[in-house]
């Protein structure tokens, strides 16, 4: 049971692993640029996932360790939206 929230959690990382994977092999520097962005949101899941297994009972440092991953992957998702409008091209 106390390994059932990190597997969970890195299950739900996958996807952005798998986008990340996708969009690198289109060869222009933007998408290159957002399967990088892709690929760190999908690691910063894994190392929260990691965390909280580590954490164990804790709570405190469990809830934490969610904190910290969810303010790491919604900068990251602000830069990826950044970057985005930055490099948009005017029609």
């Amino acid at each position: 049971m106390h390994a059932l929230v990190p597997l969970v959690l890195a299950i739900s990382g996958l996807p952005a692993l798998l986008i990340g994977a996708w969009m690198s092999r289109e060869p222009d520097a933007r998408s290159r640029a957002l399967a990088l962005h892709w690929v760190l949101v999908g690691l910063a899941i894994q190392a929260g996932a990691v965390g909280v297994y580590w954490a164990g009972d804790d709570d405190r440092i469990a809830q934490g360790i969610v904190i910290a991953m969810v303010v790491l992957v919604n900068a990251l998702i602000v830069s990826m939206v950044l970057r985005l409008r930055r490099n948009r091209k005017n029609p």
